[in-house]
């Protein structure tokens, strides 16, 4: 997802980043339910848990954010913008 988010950065460099920060945010939320990453920073099991679970939360909410903010922008230009492009018919 954070590759993706990148690859749409030349068409919107908001929407872009904002899927790359979900992307970011799920690849920390399965990093810190690691091991690895209990040892590499010294994170008790319970630490590890909680950092996973914020990270989780903060992907969840980031999306339903996109998702709010990509409905607002279609429902308030979506009908103008086809006007535009097809012209008005004469």
């Amino acid at each position: 997802m954070f590759g993706y988010g990148l690859l749409l950065v030349p068409v919107s460099v908001l929407g872009g980043g904002h899927i790359a920060a979900i992307g970011l945010s799920l690849v920390l939320s399965g990093l810190f339910a690691t091991e690895w990453a209990g040892d590499r920073w010294g994170l008790s099991a319970a630490d590890r848990r909680t950092l996973s679970l914020a990270f989780g939360v903060l992907a969840g909410l980031l999306l339903v954010a996109f998702v709010v903010v990509n409905f607002a922008s279609f429902e308030s230009g979506g009908v103008e913008t086809v006007v535009e492009y097809v012209g008005d018919g004469s």
